[in-house]
């Protein structure tokens, strides 16, 4: 069974370094909007910081583990945003380190919605211990003869239009193809080993149901294309109770060239403790041939808002859907 674990992780990580560079994907994407889309920044319209922590395939060795922080903020000047993210994620022997600044300029319309345009900056560490490689039978292979890492800045831009029960936005967080350096390359042509492709994200939700209702629905959904790689697609719905606790499930399908097939079902849930507080969880179930070397992915997210002065909190925050 371990030599099938790892045959499993080999294929994962070679299929992800030869045909596209993923970012990592989260579960609970519907709370963590300025890791998906620049433009999303000050849309919180105070303070507003956002943690995660996903361990994915509990029981198998070596598998991915990601982690990321946000914080944005409107300026007083509320037509203007300012976002950062760091996010860290770790696949077998390579560990990826991320930071990127979003800045954002927001138009106001009626009835309070705004239309947001968002790009940030910044830049992906790579690094890469091979030299941790246990190969067994193996008395030397040049390929893992010394750890590797690499700096690549990049660039994105986002659009985001939301209302205060709507959203819906559109964004790309990785312009720039870049690719890894040549150096990386233990074949006599030098050939480039990876690559950076560019991340096409959709991303709309909604809630249905009057202010004063104890029970709203929100469905949602987050599109994810990558060349060389499965359409992602999520399908989210979940209910508020009492302005306070959102409970729902979720549905990840891939799409390929041999159709739709089903990849995960998603259990997540977010408890708001104070109008400023927040914790959220999901269980990650995949239903293709994974299910039976792994004990499902766990996601937890924390996340709390700094009010500017007490009259940016007249309103409870729990009546904030997005």
């Amino acid at each position: 069974m371990k030599k099938h674990l790892i045959l499993i992780l080999v294929c994962i990580s070679f299929a992800i370094s030869t045909q596209a560079q993923q970012d990592a994907q989260y579960s609970m994407y519907m709370f963590n909007g300025l890791y998906l889309n620049p433009a999303y920044a000050g849309s919180q319209e105070v303070i507003s910081t956002t943690a995660l922590y996903r361990h994915q395939w509990v029981g198998v060795e070596g598998a991915p583990r990601s982690a990321s922080f946000a914080i944005h903020s409107p300026f007083k000047r509320d037509q203007y945003a300012l976002g950062g993210i760091v996010s860290f994620d770790k696949l077998g022997l390579d560990q990826t380190y991320s930071a990127y600044l979003s800045y954002a300029y927001r138009l106001r319309f009626k009835k309070g919605s705004k239309l947001s345009f968002g790009i940030q900056a910044g830049g992906q560490y790579y690094q890469s211990n091979l030299q941790k490689a246990d190969l067994p039978g193996t008395p030397f292979d040049i390929s893992f003869s010394e750890n590797r890492s690499l700096f690549l800045p990049n660039v994105g831009f986002g659009v985001y239009f939301y209302s205060k029960k709507f959203y819906a936005g559109v964004s790309v967080p990785h312009i720039i193809n870049m690719s890894l350096s040549e150096a990386w390359s233990t074949s006599q042509n030098r050939k480039t080993v990876a690559k950076m492709y560019n991340h096409y994200l959709f991303t709309a939700g909604g809630v249905i149901g009057r202010d004063e209702s104890k029970v709203k629905f929100k469905p949602s959904t987050l599109v994810k294309y990558v060349a060389g790689a499965p359409v992602n697609w999520d399908i989210t719905a979940s209910f508020l109770f009492i302005n306070r606790l959102w409970v729902g499930a979720s549905y990840r399908l891939g799409l390929d060239k041999s159709g739709l097939r089903g990849n995960r079902i998603i259990g997540l849930a977010e408890f708001k403790i104070t109008p400023q507080l927040r914790v959220g969880y999901a269980y990650d179930y995949d239903v293709d041939n994974l299910r039976s070397l792994n004990f499902g992915s766990h996601e937890i997210m924390l996340g709390y808002d700094f009010g500017f002065d007490k009259t940016r909190f007249v309103t409870p925050r729990y009546v904030s859907y997005f």
